[in-house]
């Protein structure tokens, strides 16, 4: 009963850290007692067929402790590569209310505790519901369960492919955000130069004024104009996610 009950703990401990950090379990407004439980009830889910470290009884209090860090390491990496697709939209959101002037206004998105831009916003809140509408939270939930076969308790180790691996996911996270901020930030420069145009031919014309909304009239027109392809270039990067998932844990259970 004992061995039962750590390998609940341990199991729970690896769930939590990883929900710590996952996408709307991650959100403010998420109770930490739902949070704890979703936590507890996954690792009730994936008790069946985990082992626990041999000779786990005789453990040190020293050696549980490390054996329970191991395991926030081992949750908070798996739940940081799902983070990753917030990162992306926020950045691309950034840029985006960068070239439409829109700064100063600002809207808290989910799994975030301080305002962000508004479109940062708008697209976390995309990719949430897109997430949850393609049921890509089964699949990263079901790869969790399955994670112990080659992410046995006790396992997870830091290597130097998987820093390569983990540095690839950021990389990829960059170019998603580009590819959905492109078309703002190409119309923004094409903006920038008609109205420095406009004001060598007509000096009486207070450009800088008159920019501001200009750049926040066809801003917004061409945010809401493109956000289907925003939602494309999202949905590829959630197919891909559960794969990043796997490759993690893999390249975690093989260690160095």
């Amino acid at each position: 009963m004992v061995e039962l009950f750590l390998v609940w703990f341990l199991i729970f401990v690896r769930a939590g850290a990883m929900l710590f950090i996952f996408p709307i379990f991650a959100a403010a407004a998420m109770p930490v007692r739902l949070r704890l439980a979703v936590a507890g009830f996954l690792a009730l889910l994936t008790l069946p067929g985990v082992l626990l470290p041999p000779d786990i009884i005789q453990f040190t209090l020293f050696q549980f402790v490390l054996l329970v860090g191991n395991e926030v390491m081992v949750g908070l990496m798996l739940g940081f590569v799902v983070r990753l697709i917030m990162f992306s939209v926020a950045l691309a959101g950034h840029y985006i209310g960068t070239e439409m002037g829109l700064q100063l206004s600002s809207l808290i998105a989910p799994g975030e505790t301080e305002p962000s831009p508004t479109p940062s916003a708008i697209l976390s809140l995309l990719a949430v519901m897109l997430m949850f509408a393609l049921d890509v939270h089964f699949e990263l939930l079901l790869g969790f369960q399955q994670s112990y076969g080659v992410l046995p308790i006790g396992g997870g180790q830091l290597s130097g492919p998987l820093f390569n691996a983990v540095t690839a996911m950021c990389a990829h996270t960059f170019v998603v955000a580009v590819r959905i901020a492109a078309p703002v930030i190409a119309v923004g420069i094409v903006v920038s130069l008609l109205l420095m145009v406009l004001a060598k031919t007509i000096p009486q014309i207070n450009v800088f004024i008159e920019s501001f909304s200009v750049r926040i009239m066809v801003g917004v027109f061409l945010f809401g104009f493109t956000l289907s392809m925003a939602a494309r270039q999202i949905t590829e990067y959630l197919h891909k996610l559960p794969d990043d998932f796997v490759v993690a844990t893999r390249l975690m259970g093989l260690g160095g």
